[in-house]
């Protein structure tokens, strides 16, 4: 079985979106691009999402989607809420 993987292009508002937003809390991070996986053949195709990780929680996040996924497809945040659960997650790791 052959597998093929695409990397995506990461929207630009998203992106631009991102590193203010990580500029603004002064975090260092990068956003690993997500691909489009396609099997030849069949009808079967996935999109793997853009990931973004700081302090050990991956943000899942895809183009033209409004809301963001921590660590797996169960929880979403708005995207305009995330700034808010980043220092919120960065308080708490400090207390501990």
């Amino acid at each position: 079985m052959q597998i093929i993987k695409e990397k995506l292009d990461i929207e630009e508002s998203l992106n631009k979106k991102i590193k203010n937003m990580l500029k603004f809390l002064n975090i260092k991070s990068k956003i690993k691009r997500g691909n489009i996986i396609n099997i030849p053949k069949t009808n079967l195709a996935y999109i793997e999402p853009h990931k973004l990780e700081i302090n050990n929680i991956t943000y899942l996040l895809f183009n033209e989607c409004e809301n963001v996924y921590i660590n797996t497809l169960e929880k979403a945040i708005p995207l305009n809420k995330l700034e808010d659960y980043i220092k919120s997650h960065k308080a708490n790791t400090k207390n501990k």
